[in-house]
């Protein structure tokens, strides 16, 4: 037997590989958390060959994406609103104020926004930069969009970009003297080799042709690409982001992604371009309904006018009038004051009785009412302003929306009652005007009567002088408003001030290598962690030692490394390989274990078939042999006996004849190995009917009792506890037991088995091996599987778990 001097000699290998028996209830371990992380960590770096792996194949799929991805820029533009734009343009004065027509105020951002959003303008900017077909050049592997020039121009009929639903695609390649033309178009595909592009090209929507505008080179690729206005108009409103630069200030920055940035800083020039020249039409609106209504009246004055003085010449030619005689001048000049109030209030009855026609007027129904074209009544005034502001408002919603909207249906209510007060504005101004006119007509009358005896036709004439007075005097107003609105329709400015021109970013926004690259790596060690993860979930399966320390409570002897040898037996005189010094530890172990027991009984078992059981009692055995001392190993797995195939034993023989033949003496049995001279063998022999029934048999443990008197050592190779009971019949020979498990074999589940077995003590001193470990040298050896120096000293917790070791099963 081994003593203790010996394997203080081998304290290096006891170090490594002797794991600390003691349960979990052991409080000095370190924290499960840290120990779990460490090996963690250690259980993916494994596995490393597989991180390096898929990190490279992410960087080849990441410079791949680099070559055939086009590099996309930012490109911007800002804006500033104008806070007051007024309707009057550059004339501060208060002209357009007399013709009643309201400034408009500062406008909202958020509205604004929604007005550069607006459908109808980015279909207007596709229209007028001709960006519904675009064109392509292969360059290397990807194609590059061409703009503004082009060396090709597709013509496409007449209908396509207005009712198509989908985009059609063209890609053309010239050859030495063809070219080949491909189109795809609704999962319609078509091809054709023609010898001059401008040949049409027949597709189920229609006829295209080609024009050429610059040579082409042989082996060019082209692609063209032309899109409905509908779908590109959704496409332009996606890419295009409109923003407040600030919460609190009227800057506004129009900004988007794209491979092509001239043509994107020419779509976003052209946004503000189209939304100037749309907010000057709209605030010229107005004053256009003012001109049309100014010209329209100077028609009817001007034919009034023409009347009047034809009167006035008619009547000083039937009279002969030439001069009026001092006292006549004297009264007249008198009277004239009179007629000059009664010609002001015919003007205001004229000017009221116009705005009356017009707002009764039913194809007026939505126009601009001209307010203050000389009325002097300020209510009726403000309550025109007030509905043109209104009707400036409903305007406005309505390009936005329809008649069903509760809002317009609110504005229309508004827009009657502001009407129906006008209305009723006028009809008390004119009851007014009327009372005062006759008032001022008695009053003439009085006065009439003091020069009764001026000449008839003198007064006669003075009548029809003073309508052509007050015509021409319209007349003359009417002209002056008309220049002052066409001055207002010439100055006026754009609502909105460009800060910045659309200009781009130097660097591009997208793909950025560095990013791309890092996740390519993110992607190459997430990859084989998950899958890693995912194996290790679905694993049911011992993975590692520490996992069975972890799930098993009894002491565990040490590790045996996957055999990669065609060679059952490993441990051999003189040989020093890996696995053959973890038989070694195991036996160093065991030997605490026993406490000196004299000719100690060890069962050898596991849980399942399969696990390495036989194959660890042969190389126990055989490194007990190798200390001189006389072993037995005993088949006992009479169910499915390996022992005599791994030992090259016929199964003719063995320890089920011994056990059903009462004739059968110990030597009849036992055959001494060929492998060496102190290692014999007992083989299972046939496989009986009733194999139970011959291990509960006085027999085996007379077989026992006499073999401990011949040898050092007894071995038992039993059948696996797991799957019959055979085992737990021998526990009354057995004074130690080998649970043999195998990593990534025996299943977790197994660990509740051998936990009730050693809390139990069904099987007298149970201990564990794990065998098929992916462990090889490593016991802090210097090199090769020497020592590296003559001595060294045994660490202290070598020692401690020598010494554990030996008490526990001292104990027990």
């Amino acid at each position: 037997m081994e003593n203790p001097n010996t394997t203080i000699k081998n304290n290096e290998v006891v170090n490594v590989h002797t794991v600390h028996p003691t349960t979990n209830t052991n409080t000095n371990t370190p924290p499960a958390e840290a120990i779990d992380i460490r090996e963690l960590t250690f259980k993916y770096l494994r596995k490393w060959y597989w991180f390096v792996a898929a990190v490279f194949i992410c960087f080849v799929i990441a410079y791949a994406y680099l070559k055939i991805t086009n590099v996309q820029y930012q490109v911007q533009s800002s804006i500033l609103l104008r806070k007051d734009p007024g309707q009057s343009g550059l004339l501060d004065m208060s002209m357009l104020d007399g013709l009643g027509i309201p400034s408009a105020s500062s406008k909202e951002v958020e509205d604004e926004i929604q007005v550069l959003s607006s459908k109808t303008i980015t279909t207007n900017i596709i229209k007028s930069l001709g960006t519904e077909t675009e064109y392509f050049v292969k360059k290397g592997v990807k194609y590059t969009e061409l703009y503004p020039t082009t060396p090709l121009r597709l013509i496409v009929p007449s209908s396509f970009n207005d009712t198509a639903k989908n985009p059609i695609e063209f890609n053309i390649k010239r050859s030495d003297d063809s070219y080949k033309i491909s189109y795809e178009w609704n999962k319609n595909e078509g091809q054709t080799i023609v010898e001059n592009l401008s040949s049409p090209i027949k597709t189920p929507y229609g006829t295209f042709k080609l024009q050429q505008i610059s040579d082409i080179e042989v082996g060019a690729s082209y692609r063209i690409k032309s899109y409905p206005y509908r779908l590109l108009t959704e496409i332009y409103s996606t890419s295009i982001n409109i923003t407040p630069a600030t919460k609190k200030s009227n800057a506004i920055t129009v900004s988007t992604v794209s491979a092509c940035p001239k043509k994107a800083e020419a779509i976003l020039d052209k946004l503000i371009e189209l939304y100037n020249l749309d907010a000057i039409l709209d605030k010229n609106k107005i004053a256009s309904n003012t001109a049309l209504f100014i010209q329209d009246r100077l028609k009817l004055i001007g034919s009034e006018l023409l009347d009047v003085e034809l009167n006035v010449e008619n009547y000083k030619k039937k009279n002969n009038l030439t001069d009026i005689s001092s006292e006549a001048e004297l009264f007249l000049q008198t009277a004239s004051e009179y007629d000059k109030k009664l010609a002001e209030l015919e003007t205001q009855l004229n000017l009221v009785g116009y705005i009356e026609s017009y707002v009764k007027d039913t194809k007026n129904q939505y126009g601009l009412i001209p307010a203050n074209l000389g009325i002097e009544d300020k209510s009726l005034i403000e309550i025109i302003q007030e509905y043109n502001k209104a009707l400036l408002e409903r305007l406005k919603i309505k390009r936005t929306s329809n008649d069903q909207n509760p809002v317009m249906t609110q504005m229309e209510q508004q827009l009657k009652e502001l009407r129906s007060s006008i209305t009723t504005s006028i009809a008390s101004i004119k009851a007014g005007l009327n009372i005062a006119k006759k008032d001022l007509l008695s009053k003439d009358s009085q006065f009439t009567a003091k020069i009764k005896d001026v000449p008839t036709q003198e007064r006669q004439y003075l009548e029809i002088k003073r309508q052509q007075e007050i015509k021409e005097r319209l007349y003359i107003f009417l002209l002056q408003k008309r220049e002052e609105n066409a001055l207002s329709l010439a100055s006026t400015i754009p609502s909105a001030k460009t800060l910045d021109k659309a200009y781009t970013s130097i660097t591009p926004v997208s793909p950025k290598q560095m990013m791309v690259f890092l996740i390519a790596l993110i992607f190459g060690l997430a990859i084989p962690t998950g899958i890693i993860y995912v194996l290790e979930l679905f694993n049911n399966k011992i993975t590692d030692k520490k996992e069975l320390q972890k799930l098993v409570k009894a002491p565990f002897l040490g590790s045996i490394a996957t055999n990669k040898e065609s060679d059952r037996i490993v441990v051999r005189e003189g040989k020093t390989t890996p696995i053959v010094e973890m038989f070694r530890l195991i036996r160093t172990n065991m030997n605490f274990m026993l406490s000196g027991k004299k000719s100690p009984v060890i069962l050898i078992t596991s849980s399942i078939s399969g696990e390495g059981k036989s194959f660890t009692s042969i190389n126990i055995a055989m490194s007990f042999a190798l200390l001189n001392k006389k072993v037995i190993l005993i088949g006992l797995d009479v169910r499915n006996p390996m022992l005599g195939e791994y030992m090259h034993i016929s199964k003719s023989n063995g320890i089920s004849m011994y056990l059903a033949d009462p004739t059968y003496k110990p030597s009849d049995i036992i055959i001494p190995s060929e492998f060496h001279p102190y290692l014999d063998v007992i083989p299972a022999g046939p496989i009986p009917p009733n194999p139970a029934e011959l291990l509960i048999s006085n027999r085996l443990d007379e077989l026992i009792e006499g073999l401990k008197e011949q040898y050092d050592y007894i071995i038992l190779d039993s059948a696996p506890v797991g799957i019959v009971s055979d085992t737990y019949l021998l526990n009354r020979v057995v004074d130690n037991c080998i649970y043999v498990t195998r990593q990534n074999y025996t299943p977790r589940e197994a660990t509740s088995l051998i936990n009730d077995i050693y809390k139990h003590k069904r099987i007298n001193k149970v201990a564990l091996v794990l065998n098929g470990t992916d462990e090889s040298l490593g016991y802090g050896y210097g090199y090769g599987y020497g020592y590296s120096s003559g001595k060294t000293s045994e660490s202290k917790s070598t020692r401690s778990v020598k010494v554990n070791i030996y008490k526990r099963f001292r104990n027990k």
